[in-house]
């Protein structure tokens, strides 16, 4: 004879979605204002400056970097900081 469960299982599982769903509405409570103001008719939809304003400067005029510039660049940086490591060792 098999012995059939008493239903704890379920049980554990009815609380364990209980908790996961109480989680979830409060961060969806946390995030909803945020949400609201950004969805509003009207507002800006860009991202809030963080300081870094060269970027985007040369995408608007067409003006990028020289790829090939950029990569001795940064042979050249990581050959600095090589060297800077030497010292350390």
């Amino acid at each position: 004879m098999r012995k059939q469960g008493g239903g704890f299982g379920f049980f554990v599982l009815l609380i364990v979605l209980v908790v996961v769903l109480l989680l979830a509405t409060r961060a969806w409570k946390a995030v909803m204002p945020v949400a609201a103001q950004a969805l509003k008719p009207g507002s800006s939809a860009s991202v809030p400056d963080h300081g870094q304003k060269e970027a985007g400067q040369a995408i608007r005029s067409g003006n990028l970097p020289d790829l090939k510039k950029m990569g001795q660049n940064t042979d050249d940086h990581i050959k600095q900081v090589k060297d800077a490591a030497k010292g350390q060792d």
